[in-house]
């Protein structure tokens, strides 16, 4: 049954099959990519699934390329940042821009094309889980 649901996940999300994907006790983390900025602020997205049979959140993360994380839902920055992401079991949670994503707010570098840089999730249930983030225009490159 594990397998099926990462199966399905894969299939919702075909950027998961990339060769940085992280899976962290029952939380699969697919292919992680930001935007390109200029600013001091900038968006990172990755597509998350829950394989386990309890609900997990995401509850925050950092980085040290920026001061803070936002969980954010939607690009109106006069809407309050989420406390938490819940990924429910076998339910595909997407990023995408002008959706939910990650708010980066204090850059201390560009976000240049073809950059990377590191990011520490916080799972309520899962822990700690360190993901490589790509920066690019779009999901795809």
């Amino acid at each position: 049954m594990r397998r099926r649901t990462f199966l399905v996940a894969l299939l919702a999300f075909p950027a998961m099959a990339r060769a940085h994907s992280v899976k962290i006790g029952n939380i699969a983390i697919g292919h992680a990519w930001a935007l390109p900025s200029q600013q001091t602020d900038g968006q990172a997205f990755f597509p998350m699934v829950n394989n386990g049979s309890a609900a997990d959140e995401l509850i925050g993360a950092r980085s040290n390329i920026c001061t803070l994380i936002e969980l954010r839902q939607n690009n109106r920055y006069d809407d309050p940042p989420l406390a938490a992401m819940a990924l429910e079991p076998g339910k595909p949670l997407p990023m995408r821009p002008t959706a939910r994503h990650l708010r980066l707010v204090g850059l201390s570098i560009p976000l240049v094309q073809h950059a990377s840089f590191r990011l520490v999730l916080d799972f309520q249930n899962a822990g700690e889980a360190e993901i490589e983030v790509v920066v690019e225009a779009s999901a795809s490159g």
